[in-house]
């Protein structure tokens, strides 16, 4: 998930021209030449605050889930291991 929110902020990005901005600060002669003086002078555009609040709530969401997930996965693993003895014992008696 991480690859998809960097590719949506290069689109955003690219399509506000920053990638020159950075490109021109960061490179030279086609070698990477970042420090803090050249980071703090690239200007970063940010979604409107109604934007950011849609993501944010959007994000908390998915996050939401991903932890409720989480939690049936986590269930689900100690029902399995409290029923793989019974499994194992059926089987070896012959039971199944």
């Amino acid at each position: 998930m991480q690859g998809f929110w960097v590719q949506l902020l290069d689109i955003y990005w690219l399509g506000r021209g920053v990638e020159n901005d950075y490109k021109t600060i960061l490179f030279s002669t086609g070698k990477p030449k970042a420090n803090g003086k050249k980071l703090v002078n690239i200007r970063v555009p940010l979604p409107p605050l109604p934007d950011q609040r849609r993501i944010v709530a959007f994000l908390d969401a998915l996050q939401a889930k991903m932890d409720a997930l989480r939690r049936l996965q986590a269930e689900t693993g100690a029902e399995l291991d409290a029923l793989l003895p019974a499994v194992l014992d059926k089987a070896f008696k012959g039971e199944m």
